[in-house]
């Protein structure tokens, strides 16, 4: 159950920031879906929102080959942390 949920949020916040701007180019809802199931697995994880943050990063670092900053991915990280755990 907490993982569906989380998968929910999760969504929600990375559909949110679109950092490859695919969705609001006309992609599906449901492109970063193979990210998105990565970070589950992270969020589910992690101890605060700093490990969610290094996970986004890692994951979209690899998946779209650049290289993201890290406060990006820490502004997303707490808010997901902020609706799943707070």
């Amino acid at each position: 159950m907490l993982k569906l949920i989380a998968s929910k949020v999760i969504q929600k916040h990375i559909n949110s920031w679109d950092p490859e701007y695919l969705l609001a180019g006309g992609a599906p809802e449901d492109e970063y879906e193979r990210e998105i199931e990565e970070i589950v697995d992270a969020v589910l994880d992690s101890r605060d929102e700093i490990e969610i943050a290094e996970a986004i990063k890692n994951i979209f670092d690899y998946s779209f080959g650049r290289d993201f900053h890290f406060d990006e991915c820490l502004s997303v990280a707490k808010k997901i942390w902020n609706e799943l755990y707070e």
